[in-house]
């Protein structure tokens, strides 16, 4: 689910079909991923291709431009530019992002998450000398990463042995470029399941319009509780505009015990969301993440959006967010991928507009039954109503 900046559909959004965890797609466990590194920049492109959807922002092939200032004090001595320099591919290992260049033999290079999204702590070793710089890095619109630092002293003597004077400096000002994977790379990605959820105890169902959007075929899995079995679904509504679609299958879904509440739920109000997110690492056990209501507008101030704090995943496309009541208040679209646990849901008010729109609207569910259960019995009843869509 998942583009660089943040995605919704076809538009500033990815189709949350990618992002966030080490442990990708292949079952690579941390260790194997620290030992067993590619050479070949066409080997990482694989790699990373292969992980696209558990990939963090800041991973992926760079080309590396950097310019070199030399100052004798405050007087500038020598500026150098030294554009495509390099090549690196950026992993994660750990808690830390490694750079391995790919066309040369240079000094490690390490990035770090901060708590801000998009700024990084870089820090670089010069085995020689044995010393360390530090910067921050600025990841700008997953695409331009961009720090300097002052190589230590102590290094500075090492490459200028007895030319070196006292107040000699030599400051690295550097700027790589994102060269993979491509956007079309996330693309070809984002194709292949997402989450829906009941609408109708006679086979209606809720998903995103960009789970299905283009699908020759529409697959639904979970039905009454059995993930073995598939059920043929075909769209019968949908609205590209707030990325929503409406699917039925030739099957009965049972009695569904929530209701739709299209109140404007409260800013600080607690909510959860249901769905199926990372499939080939997680698995197909519903998964169930909760928080707040951040605001009451989405990305740039969208009013037909609720920003939450729940965390979610490439896969959570179309899935449920409740209130505490366990009323379905929302429909899990897209998350920034610049920013920690800010995703968005469109509001259950224009899924009601969708709804009025058919010329033959399915029948709601009018009683919620969970509103006075905790939230572990609630998602006990609910997940037998919350489904994997897989679409080719």
């Amino acid at each position: 689910m998942n583009i660089n900046l943040t995605q919704k559909s076809n538009h500033k959004f990815y189709n949350m079909k990618k992002i966030v965890l080490l442990f990708t797609f292949l079952s690579f466990t941390s260790v194997v991923i620290a030992q067993q590194h590619p050479t070949t920049q066409s080997q990482w492109e694989t790699y990373f291709v292969n992980r696209i959807q558990s990939l963090d922002p800041i991973e992926g092939i760079w080309s590396g431009s950097y310019t070199v200032s030399v100052y004798n004090g405050n007087r500038l001595v020598s500026q150098s530019s030294y554009p495509q320099a390099f090549t690196f591919a950026i992993y994660k290992s750990g808690n830390v992002y490694k750079a391995n260049c790919l066309d040369c033999k240079i000094s490690t290079r390490s990035f770090q998450n901060t708590a801000v999204a998009g700024i990084y702590l870089f820090e670089i070793y010069f085995a020689e000398s044995r010393s360390t710089a530090k910067a921050n890095a600025i990841l700008t619109g997953g695409g331009l990463l961009e720090y300097s630092y002052e190589v230590p002293t102590a290094e500075v003597k090492k490459v200028y042995g007895s030319s070196y004077s006292r107040g000699l400096k030599v400051i690295y000002e550097k700027s790589w470029i994102k060269l993979s994977p491509k956007v079309e790379d996330y693309n070809k990605q984002q194709k292949g399941s997402g989450t829906g959820w009941a609408l109708s105890s006679n086979g209606y169902i809720v998903t995103n319009h960009h789970v299905v959007e283009g699908a020759k075929d529409i697959q639904v899995r979970g039905i009454n509780g059995d993930f073995n079995a598939t059920h043929k679904a075909q769209v019968v509504a949908q609205d590209i505009v707030n990325d929503l679609a409406i699917i039925k299958v030739p099957v009965l879904l049972g009695t569904i015990p929530y209701t739709i509440t299209t109140a404007q739920a409260s800013v600080g109000s607690n909510i959860f969301v249901l769905g199926y997110p990372l499939r080939s690492s997680m698995g197909d056990e519903v998964k169930l993440t909760n928080g707040i209501i951040s605001s009451r507008s989405g990305f740039q101030g969208d009013i037909t959006n609720y920003q939450i704090s729940a965390p979610v995943q490439p896969g959570n496309s179309g899935g449920p967010m409740f209130d505490d009541k366990g009323n379905v208040i929302g429909i899990v679209t897209a998350k920034h991928s610049g920013a920690e646990n800010a995703s968005y849901a469109v509001k259950a008010s224009y899924l009601m507009k969708l709804i009025e729109s058919m010329d033959s609207p399915p029948t709601l569910p009018t009683t919620n039954t969970i509103s006075s259960q905790s939230l572990a019995d609630q998602v006990k009843a609910l997940r037998r109503f919350v489904y994997i869509i897989e679409v080719k």
